[in-house]
């Protein structure tokens, strides 16, 4: 005679959730077995929702119904065996065809009979239609969340959730040390690997620990996920989506940006941080090669540090010369004292900018409600566009993509928008570092401060050659301005050109020096009186 089994189930997956839920579905239905004087030969339990098909031991349950090999299932609820359509199907169709000669719950016996399966269809139907509802609350609860600027998931490393205001708050333990991380990787003083190694080892940094994971030093993935993740700049992605989170972002968009190109430049060997302090950073005017730094010591014990191309040109070696780098050194400061006004000069400028660059920032905010026209116009064309939708006058691929691009194009806009206008003290704040950093930069280059130098390398140009023994390099802005000068008509122009800048919203990384300087400060430079 085929024997009965019993079959328990609890929903989730968790091993620290709805522990007793089992155990006490086995006691109730072990007392009801032998209350009916049933033989039990199996007891199957499974930890698993049956919101959608795929459940092993039931798939294997319902095969041996189907071989008649079992004379009848005992579980709490009817709701314990299926909660779908499919599910559902199947053990309906086994009692009509007699594969499954009953069902025993505490409340009834359901068996071929059509008003015990009529009873049962209608019990596994409201199991069904509630996780229908569920699903549709779910969904609309994480529309409306995500409208409020809020998450449907959890955030990444340097932000936690705050389970009783619902929202996401700044976990103040990570968060200044991702924002350092990002530090590094932007002002490229590291690669993505260093930047790993320098959290994990030199920091002790450790992921956010979780009922189930975290607490675990960031993984190289984790780390590449988390400096592409817009989510840090104050978006939310959704299935390819863009919205405007309500949280603090940790970068700015063209912070963001920057560490985008940085990663995605396939290729370019990424600077490092060693003994070399422009390695990565030199080309071979004559082959685009890259100059390879190379350490020599003399007889005398002097050490002299070299950069070399490697490179060939038509099959022989590039006949580009090394370049010592103390050559390298001196045309450096001398560029830099290109750079540096004199303080009659800079006086001037800084004066001539604080009168006129208030009127300036009253214009930026005429060109703010520009933006946000555009913002309204967008909203517009959203309208317009569900209108034709509805009136069947657009295909769903076209409204789709056209709804993505519109949507994506109004995040974009109501960033800007939510950006903090610039303020006065701030521009000036900024010029004021501007216009010092050839001078503090001098002396960095004569203490010969290895992770300065490179700063400063990589704040003044780009796209620096060598040949001849010369570098090249395009000057960057507001440095490109900048020349040795008393004449107050060059002076006149310098300022224009600098307002300009200050105004354009280019974003320029200024390193900060001063905490590298051992006899001189930014304060002592004092020129803007």
């Amino acid at each position: 005679m085929p024997p009965y089994v019993i079959y328990a189930r609890k929903s989730t997956e968790s091993e620290d959730k709805q522990v007793l839920s089992i155990e006490s579905q086995l006691q109730e239905l072990k007392s009801l077995a032998l209350r009916r004087g049933l033989t039990v030969a199996e007891i199957l339990t499974e930890s698993k929702s049956a919101k959608a098909p795929g459940r092993v031991v039931f798939g294997g349950l319902m095969k041996r119904v189907h071989r008649g090999e079992i004379a009848g299932v005992l579980c709490w609820k009817m709701d314990r065996l299926a909660r779908n359509h499919f599910d559902t199907g199947q053990v309906l169709q086994a009692l009509a065809d007699g594969k499954l000669p009953m069902v025993i719950t505490p409340e009834r016996t359901y068996t071929a009979d059509g008003n015990d399966r009529f009873l049962g269809n209608f019990e596994l139907g409201i199991a069904t239609k509630y996780i229908d509802d569920l699903r549709a609350n779910v969904k609309r609860g994480n529309r409306e969340r995500l409208r409020r600027g809020w998450p449907n998931f959890r955030p990444g490393q340097g932000y936690r959730e705050d389970r009783e205001r619902k929202t996401v708050v700044r976990d103040d333990q990570r968060f200044p040390l991702v924002r350092r991380m990002w530090d590094l990787l932007i002002s490229e003083q590291m690669r993505p690997q260093e930047i790993l190694e320098e959290a994990n080892v030199n920091w002790g940094f450790r992921t956010a620990q979780t009922a189930r994971r975290g607490g675990k030093p960031l993984s190289g993935a984790g780390l590449y996920r988390m400096f592409s993740d817009p989510f840090y700049m104050g978006l939310i992605r959704v299935k390819g989506e863009l919205h405007r989170g309500s949280h603090e972002p940790m970068v700015t968009p063209q912070e963001f940006q920057r560490a985008q190109e940085i990663l995605g430049r396939s290729g370019r060997p990424r600077p490092v941080r060693h003994e070399f302090a422009y390695a990565g950073i030199l080309r071979c005017g004559r082959c685009g090669g890259l100059l390879i730094g190379e350490e020599h010591v003399k007889r005398s014990g002097k050490l002299y540090r070299y950069y070399r191309c490697h490179g060939r040109r038509k099959s022989e070696p590039c006949s580009e010369p090394s370049l010592p780098e103390e050559a390298f050194d001196q045309q450096l400061f001398s560029d830099l004292q290109r750079m540096t006004l004199t303080p009659r000069s800079l006086r001037w400028i800084r004066r001539r900018l604080e009168a006129t660059v208030g009127a300036d920032l009253h214009q930026r905010g005429v060109a703010r409600s520009s933006v946000e026209k555009a913002l309204e116009q967008a909203v517009r064309e959203s309208d317009t566009l569900l209108t034709l939708r509805l009136r069947g006058q657009v295909d769903e691929a076209t409204f789709e993509n056209r709804r993505r691009e519109i949507n994506d194009r109004q995040t974009k806009l109501r960033v800007r928008l939510e950006q903090p206008g610039a303020k006065l003290e701030e521009v000036i704040a900024c010029l004021d570092r501007a216009l010092a950093f050839p001078h503090i930069a001098q002396e960095i280059v004569r203490q010969h401060d290895l992770v300065g130098r490179r700063q400063i390398v990589q704040a003044i140009g780009s796209n620096w050659t060598v040949q001849d023994r010369k570098a090249l390099y395009i000057a960057k802005k507001p440095f490109s301005y900048f020349t040795e000068s008393t004449a107050s008509s060059l002076g006149w122009t310098i300022a224009e050109d600098v307002r300009t800048w200050l105004l354009s919203g280019e974003d320029l990384w200024i390193p900060d020096l001063n905490n590298l300087l051992s006899t001189q400060s930014v304060a002592d430079y004092d020129w803007a009186v």
